[in-house]
């Protein structure tokens, strides 16, 4: 295997070598995959793989209140409290744009904004969310997800 040991310089006046650069950029795009399996378990809650997506204990952090799984069965029942919520014509949720920040090796967060898509592909909500992923057996799961305000998005940079 070639290892690259060249350094590169970085826009905040750093030096960094560039496997680690690419091995972050790895990890980032591990997290956006794994964005898009979250985003379906949305959808379908009666999948049985959760922890395949999720890492106990779960929180969901709401304004005023914090809704808890230590389990997959906790965590289906939460999932479904939630989707309730969502319109009867609910079809799919697409995300307008996400930004990973990796605070360790272990922990990362993302900031989401999505659109919840009807049945006739048209969109009737936008709203941002703060997503909380930790590193286990060598996977990407959430262990929190706390919504913002609509279009309270904001970059990590």
């Amino acid at each position: 295997m070639l290892k690259i040991t060249k350094l590169i310089s970085c826009t905040i006046g750093g030096i960094l070598p560039i496997t680690l650069l690419f091995s972050n950029q790895i990890e980032k795009n591990k997290i956006l995959n794994q964005m898009v399996n979250v985003s379906f378990e949305f959808i379908n809650p009666i999948v049985d793989d959760l922890e395949l997506f999720f890492d106990y204990p779960f929180s969901y952090n709401m304004n005023q209140s914090t809704l808890l799984a230590t389990n997959q069965r906790d965590l289906k029942k939460l999932l479904k409290k939630l989707r309730k919520n969502f319109k009867k014509d609910y079809s799919h949720s697409e995300w307008k744009k996400l930004d990973v920040k990796l605070l360790n090796d272990e922990i990362a967060i993302v900031n989401a904004m999505y659109s919840r898509i009807n049945k006739k592909g048209q969109t009737y909500f936008t709203g941002a969310a703060m997503y909380s992923f930790r590193k286990n057996n060598d996977k990407w799961k959430v262990f929190s997800i706390t919504p913002l305000k609509p279009y309270n998005y904001f970059d990590f940079n």
